[in-house]
């Protein structure tokens, strides 16, 4: 397993990790939690980050089986505590605490503020005295490093840390829907880790429709050794943390960590392929060039357009329901941040921008119409 630096921290984590946010109803499975976590550790995976899910659960669960099969000082733990509610400093030294006890360790090697998905929940973080709270945890060797988790927009991050240097990142990317990787290098340049979160997208990259899984099989890869391999092969990516439950799924995603270097050429024609699959549906398709934008209504129509063009070419559609179902209910995390399609007053502007002449008015109806569809 290849290892990387975290930023300036000198801190070493393994290229792939360990995600727990689907780890907390591992107490029914014992036996099995702790032979994931066992596998996790005998394949090299050193990094495990998780949270609170399940009311703590995660953290119990995963530092039970961890300290049956590891030492603390061969592994590397990120937990965190969330900032969407506004708490008090001493509402997330209390979280901190808690977590600690719950994980059965002294200390974290990182510790992020949650869900730092707005300018400000940001601004909250530094003038309610949340980051000196966790500063001062710092100076008492409870945490190693300070950063933060956030779905917010790439230009949201870019001030983020001009305001102040985090030690590291963990954002959103994968290869169904690319939008950070000038954000990734710029991190990298300043020194701050990056870490990526869902990078197969909650499963959804790992298990696409029986074409684009023939395609890969043929060339010899999976679509989850793919997907991890097109983040970890960016030098700018410290780890990518997968919510890994089954011994099996472990040596599959490891397989991406164990391979040095750039993309191949193999797996940048696969990329493209897959691009697009999920983006040349017919004579005429959305090329989210952004042409059309803004909309006075603020619909999201290239963000829209993609969703529907990956249900449609990707072969599995729970993530373009997912994140069209998280516009609609304007979710501060959506992948898609703005107004569903039914927020369209028919002005026509769009379409008098739109170099593809397409009928947006009319085929957002059709993406409404297929994104929230019943299933059968």
């Amino acid at each position: 397993m290849i290892t990387r630096t975290l930023g300036q921290t000198g801190i070493r984590v393994s290229v792939v990790g360990f995600g727990g946010m689907r780890f907390f109803n591992r107490d029914e499975a014992e036996a099995e939690a702790k032979a994931t976590v066992r596998r996790c550790v005998e394949k090299g995976i050193t990094f495990f980050e998780t949270g609170s899910y399940g009311g703590g659960r995660s953290e119990e669960v995963l530092g039970k089986a961890l300290w049956e099969v590891t030492r603390r000082d061969q592994v590397v733990l990120a937990d965190k505590a969330a900032v969407a509610d506004f708490p008090s400093a001493a509402a997330v030294s209390a979280a901190m605490e808690a977590s600690l006890r719950r994980y059965r360790t002294d200390y974290f090697d990182v510790f992020n503020f949650w869900g730092t998905n707005t300018p400000e929940m940001h601004e909250h973080i530094l003038r309610a005295g949340l980051l000196d709270e966790v500063l001062r945890a710092k100076e008492e060797g409870l945490v190693r490093a300070i950063g933060l988790t956030t779905h917010a927009r790439p230009e949201w991050i870019r001030d983020f840390v001009e305001v102040y240097p985090w030690d590291c990142v963990v954002l959103k990317e994968h290869l169904l829907y690319s939008r950070n990787q000038e954000l990734i290098a710029h991190l990298a340049d300043r020194g701050i880790g990056v870490v990526v979160m869902t990078p197969l997208a909650g499963g959804v990259v790992a298990h696409p429709g029986a074409a684009i899984r023939e395609m890969l099989t043929q060339a010899g890869t999976t679509p989850a050794v793919l997907g991890l391999r097109y983040l970890v092969a960016n030098p700018g990516v410290s780890s990518a943390i997968s919510g890994m439950t089954t011994p099996d799924e472990i040596d599959e995603n490891v397989r991406a960590g164990a391979i040095e270097g750039p993309l191949t050429a193999t797996e940048l024609g696969l990329i493209d392929e897959i691009r697009r699959r999920t983006s040349a549906l017919g004579e005429r398709f959305c090329t989210s060039c952004g042409y059309c934008m803004p909309c006075p209504q603020e619909v999201n129509i290239p963000g829209i357009f993609r969703l529907w063009n990956l249900q449609r070419g990707y072969g599995n559609d729970a993530y373009s329901r997912l994140e069209y179902q998280k516009l609609c209910e304007q979710r501060h995390w959506a992948d898609f941040p703005g107004a569903s399609a039914e927020h369209c007053v028919e002005c026509g502007l769009c379409e008098t921008k739109c170099p593809e002449g397409l009928p947006i008015i009319a085929d957002l109806k059709k993406a409404h119409a297929d994104l929230t569809a019943p299933q059968s």
